[in-house]
């Protein structure tokens, strides 16, 4: 799908993305090796946005919570198995991290348990259900220890003898250091605490005990050693080491031999963390399965998610919205009753099903779109090449038709508004009857009157304030206006007859606290203009 930076900024895709982003990187390298879909995969996309619905209903939202931060926490197996397959031989801090990988593997199943409300069919619960790794698990097993690892006897076939053979190395060590340190402690008065140690002089001057050097002489004291010497030690050190280093290669083939199961955990992983950021995000908005039609845009309460946890964030409530779109679409309205909200809305569900996410809405039907662009205002890019808001308009408008086609969406927020307002009306008239004649879905929102009329397209419009309910508000701060014009505004779109836009313009400015002498000042030459 073909979107521009500032479209993806309007429409909530940015935002949408970082709402159902993976947690960890296994979802992240999943998530990123596939392409949003377009038309042609209807079949794929409700697929997986029905699993999703399904899924959110059954799964416990909580323990979805908790099997994310685990996934999270799952260690990357992927280098160490990789060394493992290109025969090099692995550390015990290697063995710990796939069994630490084995245990998350084993703690997410169990919680895939506990998440389900109700028992799923075996085979379904063969293909969700998190993978487990008993083959590998096996391999460690020897090693593992209240979730530690050390290298155990069962590893190598030499490995038991040869550490039998440096303890008794070592004992015959210990037992030669003690008759050389008794020695010391008769002659010189002196318990060896090491192997080396401090003699003052005055205290022992005499000859040295059998066995004990001298490393350093000064005129206040010596230094010396106990020349403990076993040369069956060292070469007990040598085998064990070799027979260690044997039981480390060993065990890392071993591990080879499971690699392409732990490489299909892997993927395995990565699905079901896209899988549970989706399932995520529809237990918290809410989802349909959406019906997949080339020729309408339409969904029936849906939520603008990112606009109504801004609201949520002061307190705000927010209005679902309902749309029916076929071709082109004027929409009108009053200031401030949810027209910018109605396109960006077109703009987000048509978002969700391209990224496999069940739209927040009661009931969809939506195509799978090839390009969506946002018309209306200017962005970064037009500032640093010092466009005014009217040429970024312009630009941004032929760059939409230059590749609109029937699969196109295009949201028009009152385009032309920064210049003369009959040469502004003028060219919305033609930009809607070309949208028209290219056969793109478009809805443009305008207070510029007749447009819809003159360009034979439909005309939609904000239901707008109910009137009745202005006298009874008495908004103390801008926040209570706010909540007041909020409860007295009529979101839904509902189809225009006639071709003139109230704008309320007038009851809102006194809403939100404008002078009062001005709001009637500008009320009688509203009227006085009025035919």
């Amino acid at each position: 799908m073909k979107i521009d930076a500032v479209s993806a900024e309007r429409i909530g895709l940015n935002w949408l993305r970082a709402a159902v982003a993976p947690v960890g990187a296994f979802g992240r390298r999943h998530d990123d090796a596939i392409a949003p879909y377009g038309p042609g995969d209807e079949a794929r996309a409700h697929a997986e946005i029905a699993d999703v619905v399904a899924l959110a209903a059954r799964l416990d939202a909580n323990e979805v919570g908790r099997a994310r931060a685990a996934l999270r926490a799952v260690p990357e197996p992927t280098p160490i198995v990789a060394r493992a397959r290109a025969g090099d031989a692995l550390g015990d801090v290697d063995f710990y991290e796939l069994g630490r990988f084995v245990d998350a593997l084993d703690a997410l199943a169990r919680g895939w348990d506990a998440a389900l409300r109700e028992p799923a069919p075996s085979k379904e619960r063969d293909d969700r259900r998190p993978p487990v790794l008993d083959g590998l698990r096996a391999v460690l097993a020897p090693g593992r220890e209240r979730g530690g690892f050390y290298l155990a006897d069962a590893f190598a076939p030499g490995l038991r003898a040869a550490r039998a053979a440096l303890a008794d190395a070592e004992a015959s060590f210990d037992a030669q250091r003690e008759a050389i340190a008794a020695r010391v402690r008769d002659a010189l008065g002196v318990d060896p605490v090491g192997d080396e140690f401090v003699v003052l002089r005055g205290v022992y001057d005499g000859p040295l005990p059998d066995d004990v050097r001298a490393v350093r002489e000064t005129p206040t004291y010596r230094v010396l050693r106990l020349a403990v010497v076993v040369p069956e030690r060292d070469a007990a050190f040598a085998a064990l080491a070799e027979e260690e280093e044997r039981g480390r290669r060993m065990l890392a083939e071993a591990v080879a031999r499971e690699a392409d199961v732990v490489t299909e955990a892997t993927r395995a992983l990565g699905a079901l963390d896209r899988l549970l950021a989706r399932i995520a995000f529809t237990q918290r908005w809410g989802g349909c399965v959406p019906r997949f039609d080339g020729g309408a845009i339409a969904f029936g309460e849906a939520t603008f998610a990112p606009l109504a946890e801004a609201l949520a964030a002061r307190g705000h409530r927010y209005t679902p919205i309902s749309l029916e779109l076929r071709g082109v679409a004027v929409l009108t309205g009053p200031n401030m009753g949810g027209k910018s909200a109605a396109l960006a809305t077109a703009g987000f569900v048509c978002a969700c099903v391209a990224l496999g996410v069940p739209p927040p809405a009661h009931a969809a039907s939506l195509p799978l779109l090839e390009e969506i662009a946002w018309l209306g205002g200017d962005g970064p890019a037009d500032r640093a090449r010092l466009l005014s808001s009217y040429a970024a308009e312009i630009v941004r408008a032929q760059v939409a038709l230059s590749s609109a086609s029937a699969r196109s969406l295009i949201v028009i927020d009152e385009f032309a508004r920064t210049t003369g307002p009959r040469e502004g009306r003028a060219l919305l008239i033609a930009f809607a009857e070309a949208l028209r004649a290219r056969g793109v879905f478009a809805l443009l929102a305008t207070h510029f009157e007749g447009i819809a009329q003159t360009a034979g397209v439909a005309h939609l419009r904000i239901a707008g304030l109910r009137q009745h309910t202005l006298g009874t508000i008495d908004a103390s701060d801008l926040d209570a206006a706010l909540d007041a014009i909020n409860a007295a505004m009529d979101y839904r779109v509902v189809a225009a007859h006639g071709g003139a836009t109230e704008s309320d313009a007038l009851a809102l400015a006194r809403l939100l606290g404008l002078e009062p002498s001005i709001v009637e000042r500008a009320r009688a030459i509203h009227d006085a203009q009025s035919p």
